[in-house]
């Protein structure tokens, strides 16, 4: 094949071009992105050659061998792994998601990503391929197939004034999941490694494709296990906010992301490349292909309306309430009084968190032997708690100070407890110290056993807290679940906090008796249901040795509060279970303090590890 060109690398581009026969004849593959590199059209063919010597001009001596080698790999992987199939995977997954857009702006395209593993894993039963990580992986690799398509489709338009490449906008929207043991194949895992996968693959098969990527809330654990090549690492930069990325793109971006421009579902170029293979005739033919719309994108933001609906219980009444007071920025339990200290939130920007690697709230110093916890999820119903504790047993705590709200963020001021860690105390004591350890909470566990309530939430009747309740699909903050004024409503929560992991879409297929995905779903439920005949008692909810010390005397202290209230009798065992053990000897010694529900505590683990796993 005999090219002229005008372009840089004319040379050297006229060389690979006249070896694609040979390259094509070895590999015994002649598609690249596409395009037939032997009949496609010659604009197309010389775009793409031009691509893989950019990658290669490192060394300008090498540039050509280099180029031929890196193409011959290329079209040997792209014989083996037919990534044009993959798009047709992705004609009915990627609309679903939403997390997949490419736009124009300012004559340039952008490709949108995002790393959303509450929406990925709620449509992991609906779509296999999403529960796998070669399942993510490919649909990665067919997204870069969708760009490439639409890139090589302005080379092919004569008229064409959009770059043949383009910048790339990575969010990430990560949820801390709430603890728990290990022994499950995390999702995280799963988007990790198919992320890894898809990063090495770019430079070697897609490479040129773009020239800024732009990340967003950026996560060090992902971009750690990233091999990324040299040139992307150099033209990528890190954004903390959504809305910075306007100073890079211009204002003609979606406001989400700090500019005026309409939303990405409103001007996504996805709508105008064929996903089918077949109908690809751009590959082969002129220029004037047709570009049609794909039907499938047109119902996504009628189906995002439909997910938005919150379908746990809600707190629009507070909302209502505190729409009608817009002055009221201070509130303050009434069971504990109004605050005696109020902190200046200005001063306490800097503060040095105490325990900095503590998901949730800060833990700061407030003054000398003074600590404040502080944060949107801090709540007074954690200050009842210690209230509750210092007036009705004997149970050492922290001395509560003061608590408020102010301006939405919650403030407890308590006493510092000088003290040894519970578990290196506990591996200096002797048999008999470690006895009366246990002794000692014991007698903790069976005084707050007696205090009883009729009612299952945090003490000032807020919503239940706990990691089943976190795992709502799309923004798990919206959902809230209780109080429930009795066992039996509050394990029809736990049922509907197992529902709300799933997309709606899933949903509308829930009464198909052949489903094996909703016969298991069902059976959880009702095994769920079937817990019946406990009573209600005050709880601390998270006792384990990082939540305790022991005084100097050897009397021990019980930490953090912040998710007790009231709750069957066995949640205090289960969540005294569900954290990883600090030894093994602790899945032993927890029997020992709070009186035992292993039969309970394995279905809760199961409701955990199904919603998050």
């Amino acid at each position: 094949m005999s090219i002229q060109s005008e372009e840089p690398l004319q040379k050297e581009t006229q060389m690979i071009l006249e070896t694609l026969g040979s390259l094509t004849s070895d590999a015994r593959h002649d598609e690249i992105w596409g395009t037939d590199l032997n009949e496609g059209e010659p604009r197309v063919v010389r775009t793409i050659v031009q691509k893989f010597l950019q990658q290669n001009a490192i060394i300008p001596s090498l540039q050509v061998p280099k180029t031929s080698s890196s193409l011959a790999k290329t079209l040997l992987w792209r014989r083996r792994a037919t990534p044009r199939a993959l798009m047709d995977q992705a004609k009915s997954i990627l609309p679903e998601l939403g997390l997949f857009y490419i736009t124009k702006s300012h004559e340039r395209c952008i490709l949108w990503a995002t790393i959303d593993e509450m929406t990925m894993r709620g449509f992991s039963s609906l779509h296999d391929d999403l529960s796998k990580f070669a399942g993510i992986r490919d649909l990665g690799v067919a997204a870069m197939e969708l760009l490439a398509t639409l890139l090589l489709s302005q080379a092919a338009d004569k008229d064409g004034k959009l770059d043949q490449v383009a910048s790339c906008v990575l969010e990430f929207r990560l949820h801390q999941k709430p603890g728990g043991r290990p022994g499950y194949t995390s999702f995280r895992s799963y988007v990790r490694k198919a992320l890894r996968d898809l990063v090495a693959l770019i430079p070697s098969h897609y490479p040129c494709l773009f020239d800024k990527t732009y990340i967003i809330s950026p996560s060090h654990e992902y971009l750690a296990s990233f091999d990324i090549a040299e040139y992307l690492q150099r033209n990528t930069l890190l954004l903390e906010k959504p809305e910075d990325l306007a100073l890079h793109l211009g204002s003609d971006i979606p406001s989400k992301y700090g500019g005026s421009g309409r939303p990405l579902a409103e001007v996504n170029c996805l709508k105008q490349v064929r996903l089918d293979t077949e109908d690809q005739k751009i590959i082969r033919n002129a220029p004037g292909v047709e570009e049609k719309g794909d039907s499938s994108t047109t119902d996504r933001k009628t189906f995002h309306e439909q997910t938005s609906q919150l379908r746990g219980s809600s707190d629009s009444q507070q909302s209502e309430s505190a729409s009608k007071q817009p002055d009221l920025r201070l509130i303050y339990s009434e069971v504990i009084g109004a605050p005696t200290i109020i902190l200046d939130p200005e001063d306490l920007k800097d503060a040095e968190d105490l325990i900095p690697n503590k998901m949730g709230a800060h833990l700061a110093w407030a003054d000398t032997n003074m600590l404040v916890k502080f944060g949107h999820g801090v709540r007074l119903a954690e200050a009842e708690a210690l209230h509750l504790v210092s007036t009705r047993t004997t149970i050492p705590v922290p001395q509560l100070l003061s608590a408020y709200i102010l301006d939405g963020t919650g403030y407890i001021i308590m006493s510092y407890e000088h003290g040894t860690p519970f578990e290196k105390y506990w591996d200096g004591a002797s048999q008999s110290e470690q006895q009366r350890l246990l002794a000692q909470l014991a007698d903790y566990v069976q005084q707050m056993r007696e205090i009883k309530g009729d009612f299952i939430g945090g003490l000032d009747r807020s919503p239940c807290r706990d990691g089943v309740f976190e795992g709502g699909y799309g923004d798990y903050t919206k959902y809230s679940y209780g109080p429930y004024e009795s066992e039996e409503t509050f394990n029809e929560g736990m049922v509907q906090a197992l529902r709300d992991r799933l997309p709606s879409k899933l949903l509308e297929s829930e009464n198909d008796p052949e489903s094996m995905f909703w016969t298991r779903e069902y059976i959880l439920y009702q095994t769920v249901r079937a817990l019946k005949g406990h009573t209600i008692v005050f709880t601390h909810g998270d006792l384990h040795g990082g939540n305790t010390l022991v005084r100097s005397d050897g009397t021990v202290v019980l930490l953090d509060w912040g998710l007790s209230g009231f709750w069957p009798e066995y949640w205090e065992f289960y969540r005294a279970m569900f954290n990883p053990p600090w030894r093994t000897s602790w899945d032993r010694m927890v029997e020992r303090f709070i009186p035992p529900y292993y039969v309970e505590y394995d279905v809760m683990k199961r409701i955990f590890g199904t919603i998050w796993y």
